[in-house]
């Protein structure tokens, strides 16, 4: 039959095009497939991306990028202030054991090595086992230098040391404080000073190492105590606080190899003036170097129950009342006491190693608030004369009778002392002991007796024995009256 004129005839797909259209010859509805796929892994990609950005931005605060997010997050805390009860455990190294720990290793890895410890400050020490590198020792100041926003850390100071023990070691002490504070530490931090570091203490962590030109290593190292400091001579103190911020992308050490070399020249510019240089420092008598030391014990931060302190003051001490006994004159308890001694003045030091201060004025304490250190009673002065107690805190206690009074000074004698004067025997009979009271706080009554134990013990300054056998105790006043 044929067809109608007019009218085409529709052409039939081939086959090949009946396998890749629908019957009505549009795209299957299965093409779609292959670009969600691609899609899904696209998008997967991006979520691992991201996870594994999450994870080095909080596992690597010491980062500059790292540290400006956590910190616009509020997710890291600034570095605190440690008591000393409560700080991160750790190991105490000398100049030499530092030398020995980290100079076999290469320069990579002490890069390494100094980042987690820069970690480890930024956090806190709360995500880490290890122990904390702590410096002790002795170091001489060469320079120190005023920190700004320039540097790693932001506000205080910073003094270049060299160790006085191995002198490869070079030590960048970080003094963080108040801008205000900033004009005292540069005063107080000059070149010549000893920097004294001690465990019982200080809390100086390591926190970067570098490695000089010429093989030395320079330490950076922050107080974790941010505490009061004093130079052996002279008045003057200065608190530090810890850094509300850090400046990440300046990085660490804090100074530069040029730094390094101006601090040497200054250094050998001051050994030029005071005439220490050359073969004649070495046959030149020994003077005592002044020092910076620690003036008071860490202030508890908080109100949590906190371990023993890692050196407590001797607890195997008679505990004595604090309390006075009521003022008596020695004749009292015995008929026939011998003479009242006169009043004794300290005779100046030659030496120049106990630092005076005009006035009384020195640091004082509330009971049992006073530095960590030696306790100890009248019969052990005899094995201390002639012994250094500089540089550390040595605290007499016991019961003790007034025999001078005047001024801002007492001289005292152990109760049991006038026994042992009239011939009874004993050890604190050649002992005398002589106090120096702050500016308002009158001596006892010539006369009268009382006691001090472990709260509110004497700080010694020095103890001496002369031709005769006696032994003067100097001792000074440290705690408020109860």
């Amino acid at each position: 039959m044929a067809e109608p004129k007019g009218r085409k005839l529709e052409a039939r797909p081939r086959a090949s095009e009946l396998s890749l259209h629908g019957d009505d010859g549009g795209p299957r509805k299965g093409g779609n497939l292959f670009l969600w796929t691609i899609v899904i892994l696209l998008l997967s990609a991006f979520a691992i991306a991201c996870w594994i950005f999450s994870f080095y931005i909080f596992g690597h605060p010491e980062k500059a990028l790292s540290y400006s997010i956590l910190s616009k997050l509020k997710k890291l805390e600034p570095p605190k202030r440690f008591e000393l009860t409560a700080a991160p455990r750790g190991d105490f190294l000398t100049a030499a054991k530092l030398w020995n720990r980290y100079n076999t290793m290469s320069n990579r890895e002490l890069a390494h090595a100094s980042e987690a410890l820069l970690r480890n400050y930024l956090r806190n020490y709360k995500l880490t086992q290890d122990l904390v590198p702590y410096v002790v020792g002795s170091f001489h100041i060469l320079d120190s230098y005023e920190l700004n926003d320039d540097y790693f850390f932001t506000s205080g100071v910073v003094a270049l040391a060299q160790s006085t023990d191995f002198p490869q070691v070079l030590l960048e002490q970080v003094f963080t404080a108040d801008k205000r504070v900033v004009p005292i530490l540069q005063r107080m931090l000059l070149t010549g000073l000893d920097l004294r570091l001690d465990k019982t203490v200080d809390l100086s962590a390591v926190v970067n190492i570098r490695r000089l030109e010429d093989g030395r290593l320079q330490f950076t190292a922050v107080p974790l105590l941010y505490g009061n400091y004093a130079a052996s001579t002279g008045p003057g103190t200065f608190s530090l606080e810890p850094p509300l911020r850090v400046n990440a992308a300046a990085g660490l050490p804090v100074l530069n190899a040029a730094a390094v070399a101006t601090a040497w020249e200054k250094l050998s510019a001051y050994q030029l003036r005071a005439g220490l240089n050359s073969a004649s420092a070495e046959t030149a008598p020994k003077k005592p170097m002044a020092q910076l030391v620690r003036v008071e014990r860490p202030k508890p931060v908080g109100g949590g129950v906190t371990p023993p302190a890692p050196t407590p003051l001797p607890l195997d001490a008679p505990v004595l009342p604090a309390e006075p006994v009521n003022p008596q004159p020695a004749a009292a308890t015995n008929p026939s006491p011998p003479p009242l001694q006169p009043f004794l003045s300290p005779p100046p030091d030659p030496g120049g190693s106990i630092a005076t201060t005009a006035g009384g004025n020195w640091p004082i304490y509330s009971p049992g608030q006073m530095p960590r250190g030696r306790l100890l009673n009248v019969p052990d002065m005899q094995a201390l004369a002639g012994q250094r107690v500089t540089g550390e805190h040595v605290y007499l206690q016991g019961n003790f009778v007034v025999t001078a009074s005047g001024q801002n000074r007492a001289v005292l004698r152990a109760q049991g002392a006038l026994a042992e004067n009239l011939g009874l025997g004993g050890k604190t009979g050649s002992t005398r002991v002589i106090v120096e009271f702050p500016s308002g706080n009158p001596p006892p009554s010539e006369g009268s007796t009382f006691a001090r134990d472990l709260r509110r013990p004497f700080l010694i300054t020095d103890v001496r024995k002369g031709a005769d056998g006696q032994v003067n105790v100097y001792v000074r006043e440290v705690t408020r009256p109860q």
